[in-house]
């Protein structure tokens, strides 16, 4: 299996099968993880992949700046969750000035799936102000999927120091989102 590093310089330099090639398996490596944090910031679906598009568009434009390649996955995040909180932030106008013009207002979701849409938002901007140290740990583990093996090996640190960034990571969350008066449903968890 080739390493980010490898697949960006081929898409940088190598022939256009293999540079096509190289783009593809970056997009099949992380676009479930881009996917996710668009669709659980955006509720609208052609929102989602336009902004999962418009992510890896930004990796094909500015792949050869990447200085530390072996942590794509937390650069493609970031990438994912500004585009995707603007993109929320243009349909939230356009909804309003719509909503000015309409007198009927919307039928609604059911309060579970309503409060869940509205806090995701808020849980990928508290993940988005973690210091880099803990936000990396948790993008491997809990965005990418990756195992705490595969996070240490990935960082070069050992397991233990994965595992304690994690759990500082989650406090940091939890105490975060206390704060701002949105403290996870028990029965959910941080990712449910």
């Amino acid at each position: 299996m080739l390493t980010n590093d490898q697949l960006i310089e081929l898409f940088l330099n190598g022939e256009s099968g293999d540079a096509a090639s190289a783009f593809e398996t970056l997009v099949k490596r992380y676009g479930p993880m881009v996917l996710g944090v668009c669709r659980q910031i955006l509720n609208h679906h052609q929102d989602a992949e336009d902004a999962f598009q418009a992510t890896f568009l930004s990796l094909a434009r500015k792949a050869g700046t990447i200085r530390d390649r072996r942590v794509l996955g937390c650069w493609l995040y970031q990438v994912a969750y500004r585009i995707a909180k603007r993109a929320r932030a243009r349909t939230a106008r356009k909804r309003m000035r719509q909503e000015a013009r309409d007198v009927e207002a919307p039928a609604g979701e059911p309060e579970d799936a309503v409060a869940w849409n509205e806090f995701r938002p808020v849980l990928h901007a508290e993940v988005h102000r973690l210091p880099a140290k803990y936000r990396t740990p948790v993008v491997h583990c809990h965005l990418e999927g990756k195992t705490i093996e595969e996070a240490a090996r990935l960082l070069q640190i050992p397991i233990g120091t994965v595992k304690g960034r994690l759990s500082r990571a989650r406090d940091l969350l939890r105490a975060r989102l206390i704060r701002r008066d949105r403290a996870p449903d028990q029965r959910v968890g941080l990712w449910g």
